[in-house]
């Protein structure tokens, strides 16, 4: 399990001693008196407002929108009781994953660029799951309830940092600024990792993935190890530690069922070469890079070569090249959102906005309420200076995706255009409250409150947001 895994643990000890036990909610089982699950949802949706604020997250709707449907539907086939879960892509270009109480999954962006199949990438995710699934934090928290406590914000401060830096970088962290932490407590457990193998191959079995993927991505992983130095070796083997017998047990498991290897999937291979597109500083390597793709034998590599084409050719301003590549892919798959979005982000770039307006319509008419091609075509409408449209747009999906950072980003900058002051600092306000600046938040509403003073409905609503965030602030 992640290193993260285990400094979350002394997080939630340090919030369980410090608390009164005869509050949480008792669950029926021997866990729910150390720590119940919504104890643990609380605490992860802490956990989650201080990422957000201190990483670097890849705000990208349509790989969001991607992770989210993968993740979902691994979880579905899981043994998650609890389907609450919040993923956040990290843009850090190193390979590892993590997970966090309460249902919170987080991966870099170095993970699509290693994992070369859709299977591979699942099985890391379908592994998390697995912590998630079987109580591993509850469970561990359990033995260990006579560890010292622990202090909540300065554990937090080095859990970002595991996340977002090395693992030597965040252990240092740890022993300069806490000075209390215990190999026990941080040592790994290979019954657990053992049992979140099983569950997870389990999982992408019963997902129609294919079971071996677990095996060949730890296998592959410590190929790559051998050629590396120590502090090269991929945060995820620093925090998973992968053997042979592990290996060979994952195979073993894997055997018991079908052994039909499934093929390339598509959409997978879009998203890598999105990932590259978005995240390289260097346009010219990774156009090479996608040129030899491009011509790839695979069907799947040499469509995900050619969107990468047109993706970079896109960033670097070149709108007839990238339009002659992409409206061959548009040929191929006419309903592909992906190529719909890079049409109109092509036309964008060039201030044809109206033309952008109307390929985003059309594609809406396909795919209503589709939430990439939702908060694309509120971009658009905003930077045509469309402001109230961008808020009829944007406003069904503030309900839907209450916790989305971009959507309320977004919603804020269509109210300010509008010149709906009050609507802005409540827009703002939700936006800093899910980052964790709940001073800002409260300061935004604070705003709000004057301008609200002869709506009575309204005044009560930002007053009583106030009320719920300095609570928040409290905890």
């Amino acid at each position: 399990m992640t290193k993260i895994f285990f400094f979350f643990l002394l997080i939630i000890a340090s919030a369980s001693l410090r608390g009164n036990p005869s509050e949480l909610p008792t669950f029926g089982d021997r866990l729910s008196g150390t720590l119940s699950i919504e104890k643990e949802r609380q605490l992860g949706q802490q956990f989650l407002r201080s990422l957000r604020a201190q990483a670097p997250i890849l705000d990208d709707p349509i790989l969001q929108d991607y992770l989210e449907h993968l993740i979902y539907r691994l979880a579905a086939h899981s043994e998650l009781s609890d389907k609450r879960l919040d993923l956040v892509l990290i843009k850090n270009k190193n390979i590892n994953a993590f997970a966090a109480p309460g249902g919170i999954i987080g991966l870099h962006h170095g993970l699509f660029l290693y994992g070369e199949t859709e299977h591979e990438l699942s099985a890391i995710l379908a592994h998390e799951l697995a912590h998630l699934s079987q109580r591993h934090f509850a469970r561990r928290l359990d033995e260990s309830k006579k560890n010292s406590v622990i202090s909540l914000a300065g554990f937090l401060a080095s859990i970002i940092l595991a996340a977002t830096a090395s693992g030597d970088a965040a252990m240092a962290a740890i022993t300069s600024t806490q000075g209390i932490a215990q190999s026990k407590t941080l040592r790994y457990s290979r019954d657990r990792e053992a049992e979140a193998d099983r569950v997870g191959i389990q999982t992408l079995a019963l997902a129609g993935m294919d079971p071996r993927a677990m095996a060949l991505m730890f296998e592959r992983l410590q190929k790559s190890s051998r050629y590396t130095r120590a502090n090269e070796i991929p945060e995820f083997l620093r925090t998973h530690p992968v053997t042979k017998s592990r290996i060979a047990d994952s195979y073993n498991q894997a055997m018991r069922y079908s052994d039909e290897r499934p093929s390339l999937r598509l959409n997978y291979q879009l998203m890598r070469s999105r990932v590259r597109a978005l995240t390289t500083i260097d346009s010219s390597e990774e156009l090479k890079r996608f040129q030899i793709l491009a011509k790839s034998p695979v069907h799947e590599i040499e469509i995900a070569g050619k969107y990468g084409l047109v993706l970079i050719n896109t960033k670097e301003n070149q709108k007839s090249k990238a339009l002659t590549t992409l409206r061959e892919l548009i040929k191929r798959y006419p309903l592909n959102i992906n190529f719909r979005i890079a049409e109109a982000e092509i036309y964008a770039g060039s201030e044809e906005l109206e033309m952008s307006q109307k390929i985003l319509e059309k594609a809406l008419d396909t795919s209503p309420g589709n939430y990439p091609l939702t908060v694309k075509y509120a971009e658009i409408l905003l930077a045509s200076g469309k402001a109230e449209l961008a808020i009829k747009t944007l406003h069904p999906l503030s309900a839907t995706r209450s916790s989305d950072l971009f959507v309320w980003y977004l919603l804020a900058e269509s109210y300010g255009l509008a010149k709906n002051i009050p609507a802005l600092h409540e827009a703002r306000a939700k936006f800093f409250s899910l980052k964790g600046n709940f001073e800002q938040a409260i300061k935004q509403l604070s705003y709000a409150l004057p301008l609200l003073s002869n709506d009575f409905q309204a005044s009560a609503r930002v007053r009583q947001h106030i009320k719920d965030i300095t609570r928040l602030k409290g905890s």
